[in-house]
C-alpha cells in the first residue's frame, strides 16, 4: 500500500466537487511522478519536429517559386538545397517517432498509475463501504471512469497542447514571412477558436450524466451475473431486462445528445475553415496587387497556414472533450478521496479486563445505523444553521452494553434468532466495523494496541458461506499464510478432510475452483475454508455458522475437520444446529 500512500499525498485534494478543470488537469499529471517530464518534453519535441518539417517543406515551396521568376540560371544550387531539405526532413521525422515512442511508454505507465492507484484504494476502502454501496458503481469507477480518465494521458493532453504549440510555430514563421496576412487570417482563427469554447460546459455537464448512466447500466448488468439463478427460479428474465432496456436506453439517449453536440461543432469548423479558405484568397490577391507580398511568400503562407489552421481546430474540437474527460477524472479523485479504514480500531473507552481471558468484551453497544467513522453516539454535530443535533438519537442497537469472557483455550457457542448480533461480534473482533461504545481485549491487550493487520493475523475466520477465488485449489488454501508450501498445503487439507476429494479431481491441487467455488460442493468450499483456517494457525478461531448449510454426510466430515481446527485454540463457534454446539465448553444465548 505504500504506492497508494506515496501518490496520494503528492496529488489528493480533499475539494474535488468545485475544483476547477486545471487543477484536475495538474493533478492528473502529477500522478505521472518522474515520468511527467519526459512525458512533456516528448510531446513538445513531437511538436517541434513536426512544425519544422512542415516550415522546410514551405520554405522550399517560397525558393522554386522564386527561382520561377529569375531569368538566369534557375537550377544553379538546386541539388544542394534539395538534398539540404531532405536531410533536414528525415531528421526531423526520425526525432518525431523517438519522441512518439517515449510519450507512448509515459502515457501507458501514467494509466498504469492511475489504475495501480484505485485498485490499491479499493482495498483500503471500509468494509461498510462493500455493503452500503452497490458493486456495479464500484465497477463503474474501476472501468468506465478510469478508462476515461486515462484518455487524458493517451490522447486528450497530447491533442490539445500539440496543435497549440505547432500552432505557435506556423504563426512565428508566417509573420516573419508577411505579418499583415498572418494577423487577419489568424483572427479568423480566434473566431473558430472561441466557438470551439463556448461548446465546453455543455460537453463536460453530457459526460457527467453519461458517467452516471453507465454506472446504472454496469449496476443491472451485475446484478443479472450474481442473481441468475434467482432470475431462473422466479421467471424475472422479462423484468430484468426490461431494467436493462430502460438504463442503456438512458445512456444512449446521453450519447446521442453528445453527438449532437460532437456534430454541430463538427460542422461549425468545417464552415469556419472554408470561410478561411475564402478569406485568404481575398486577401492574397489585395496585397499582391498592392505589392504588400509576394506570390512565392503567399504560397509559403498559404501552405502554413491550412496546417495551421487545421492545429488550431483540433485544439477547439478537443478542449470540450478533455473538458468531459476531466469530469471523470473528477470523478475518479473524489472515489480516491473517500475516508479510508483505519489502521486501528479505537476503542470508545476502556473497562478493566480478565488478564487470563483470550477475549474480553466489556459494555459493546453497536447499531449499523452508525458504522461509519463519524463521532460517537450522542456527540453534537454542526447542522447546516449550526444548530447542535444528537447523532442518530432513534437507531436501534444492536449489541447493548454486552460482556463476555472467554478463557484460553475454551469453546463458548452464541445461539440465538438472526438479527441478534452473532455475526454482528464477529465482524467487530475482526475490525470490521468501529466500536462506538465499550471496549474489546485480545490476548489481554485492548484491540487499540492492534494494528488492523496485527488483530487479524490472531484470528481464524471460517464463515458459513466462504468465498473461493477463481484460482487453483492449491491458491485458496495458501491464502491462509502466503508462504506456506505444498507440503504445508497438503497437511492442511487432510487436517481438513478434503485431501482425498481434490485428489479425485481432474487436475487435483491445481484445479481451479470456479468463480465463487461454483466446481465445488457447498461441503467442499467448506474444508477448502477451513484447511485454509488451519494453515493460518491463528490462537483465535471464529465459525461463523459453519456447517448451517450442508447436508448430513458434509456436515459430519466438516465437523471432524472442525474437531482438528479447534484442538489448542479459542474459539467462538456461531451455530443453531445442536451437533455443533455439543462441542462447546460453555453456551451463550443471545
Amino acid at each position: 500500500m505504500a504506492f497508494s500512500d506515496d501518490i496520494l499525498n503528492q496529488c489528493a485534494s480533499p475539494n474535488t466537487a468545485g475544483e476547477k478543470d486545471l487543477k484536475t488537469l495538474w493533478r492528473m499529471l502529477r500522478l505521472m511522478r518522474g515520468g511527467f517530464v519526459r512525458y512533456l518534453l516528448a510531446i513538445i519535441t513531437m511538436s517541434l519536429s513536426l512544425s519544422g518539417f512542415d516550415t522546410v517543406t514551405a520554405l522550399l515551396l517560397k525558393s522554386i517559386l522564386a527561382r520561377a521568376g529569375l531569368t538566369g540560371n534557375r537550377f544553379a544550387g538546386l541539388p544542394a538545397e534539395l538534398l539540404a531539405c531532405a536531410a533536414a526532413g528525415i531528421t526531423l521525422l526520425l526525432l518525431y517517432a523517438l519522441s512518439f515512442y517515449v510519450y507512448t511508454m509515459e502515457a501507458k505507465k501514467g494509466a498504469a498509475n492511475l489504475q495501480k492507484l484505485i485498485y490499491s484504494k479499493c482495498m483500503r476502502l471500509p468494509y461498510s463501504c462493500y455493503e452500503t454501496v452497490h458493486s456495479g458503481e464500484f465497477m463503474s469507477k474501476v472501468i468506465y471512469d478510469c478508462e476515461r480518465a486515462c484518455g487524458i494521458y493517451g490522447s486528450r493532453f497530447r491533442r490539445i497542447l500539440m496543435p497549440f504549440l505547432m500552432t505557435c510555430c506556423y504563426l512565428l514563421v508566417m509573420f516573419l514571412l508577411n505579418p499583415q496576412v498572418t494577423l487577419c487570417l489568424f483572427g479568423v482563427s480566434v473566431a473558430l477558436f472561441l466557438v470551439n469554447g463556448a461548446f465546453i460546459k455543455p460537453m463536460q455537464k453530457v459526460s457527467r450524466d453519461m458517467s452516471c448512466a453507465n454506472t446504472s447500466v454496469t449496476e443491472q448488468i451485475s446484478n443479472l451475473l450474481s442473481g441468475m439463478e434467482q432470475i431462473r427460479i422466479f421467471s424475472l428474465s422479462s423484468i430484468m431486462v426490461d431494467r436493462y432496456v430502460h438504463d442503456n436506453d438512458e445512456f444512449c439517449h446521453k450519447q446521442r445528445r453528445m453527438n449532437r453536440m460532437s456534430a454541430v461543432l463538427d460542422g461549425l469548423n468545417q464552415l469556419f475553415g472554408l470561410m478561411g479558405a475564402l478569406v485568404f484568397i481575398a486577401l492574397g490577391l489585395f496585397f499582391v496587387s498592392k505589392g504588400i507580398t509576394t506570390v512565392d511568400r503567399l504560397a509559403a503562407i498559404y501552405l502554413l497556414y491550412g496546417t495551421m489552421s487545421w492545429n488550431l481546430l483540433q485544439v477547439g474540437l478537443y478542449l470540450p472533450s478533455m473538458a468531459s474527460y476531466l469530469a471523470n477524472a473528477k470523478r475518479v479523485f473524489a472515489f480516491l478521496e473517500t475516508a479510508e479504514e483505519p489502521e486501528i480500531r479505537p476503542l470508545a473507552d476502556r473497562q478493566p479486563a480478565d488478564p487470563d481471558s483470550m477475549v474480553c468484551i466489556r459494555g459493546l453497544s453497536f447499531s449499523y445505523e452508525d458504522n461509519s467513522d463519524v463521532p460517537p453516539d450522542n456527540t453534537p454535530v454542526s447542522t447546516p444553521d449550526d444548530t447542535p443535533e444528537i447523532k442518530n438519537p432513534g437507531r436501534r442497537n444492536i449489541l447493548q452494553n454486552f460482556d463476555l469472557d472467554i478463557p484460553t483455550g475454551k469453546c463458548v457457542a452464541i445461539k440465538g434468532e438472526s438479527g441478534k448480533g452473532k455475526s454482528t461480534l464477529a465482524k467487530l473482533l475482526l475490525g470490521l466495523y468501529p466500536i462506538r461504545s465499550g471496549s474489546i481485549y485480545i490476548a489481554g491487550k485492548p484491540m487499540d494496541a492492534y494494528t488492523l493487520q496485527e488483530l487479524r493475523d490472531l484470528i481464524g475466520y471460517v464463515p458459513q458461506e466462504p468465498y473461493l477465488y477463481d484460482v487453483s485449489i492449491t491458491e485458496n488454501i495458501r491464502y491462509g499464510r502466503p508462504d506456506a508450501s505444498r507440503e504445508d498445503i497438503i497437511n492442511a487439507a487432510k487436517m481438513a478432510n478434503a485431501h482425498e476429494f481434490i485428489m479425485e479431481l481432474e487436475d487435483g491441487y491445481e484445479t481451479r475452483a470456479g468463480e465463487r467455488g461454483n466446481h465445488l460442493s457447498g461441503g467442499q468450499r467448506q474444508r477448502i475454508a477451513i484447511a485454509r483456517a488451519i494453515l493460518k494457525d491463528a490462537p483465535l478461531l471464529i465459525l461463523d455458522e459453519a456447517t448451517s448449510a450442508l447436508d448430513n454426510r458434509s456436515e459430519q466430515l466438516v465437523n471432524q475437520a472442525l474437531d482438528r481446527l479447534m484442538q489448542g485454540r479459542t474459539t467462538i463457534v456461531i451455530a443453531h444446529r445442536q451437533s455443533t454446539l455439543e462441542h462447546a465448553d460453555t453456551i451463550l444465548s443471545l
